[in-house]
């Protein structure tokens, strides 16, 4: 059983997907986000497509491999059960733990001006306010000019 389908997970089933084993992927967002283009993303230059595949098109010819949308919200190691949201419980043999990362800036007042880049969500966010930036800046740039020439407003 292999938690997330970012490159740590997803490089573990790769690994051992040729081996005579039942693979099991859990990830709450059923695709794997090449998160080093996500700036593309929030600057238009790529859609959201072009850089998030399903995880089951990625192993889609491995009969071994099955891919499970959820979260997981506990482990038990002794019993070897973790229990997803909606209260669907797993069992696994062996368990590999790659949910990926958070960042921090080391301050938690720098979060509220600094805008995480880790999701699409996050990239079309940061993508509509430069939009909306380059907007008023263009609507700046005309009342500006207008005021230069002494038209009134």
């Amino acid at each position: 059983m292999v938690i997330g389908g970012g490159f740590a997970g997803l490089a573990t089933v790769n690994a051992m997907k040729g081996a005579n084993l039942d693979i099991t992927v859990i990830d709450k967002s059923n695709r794997h986000l090449f998160q080093p283009l996500l700036y593309q993303v929030a600057t238009a230059a790529l859609s959201p497509g072009d850089i998030a595949v399903p995880i089951r098109a990625i192993f889609g010819n491995n009969k071994n491999i099955r891919v499970i949308l959820g979260e997981v919200i506990k482990i038990d190691p002794d019993a070897k059960k973790l229990q997803l949201v909606y209260e669907t419980e797993l069992t696994f043999d062996q368990l590999v733990i790659a949910p990926g990362a958070q960042y921090t800036f080391g301050n938690a007042h720098w979060k509220q001006h600094a805008p995480s880049l880790k999701t699409i969500s996050d990239a079309l966010k940061i993508r509509e306010r430069i939009l909306l930036s380059l907007e008023q800046a263009e609507q700046m740039e005309d009342y500006f000019l207008i005021n230069q020439k002494g038209f009134q407003i």
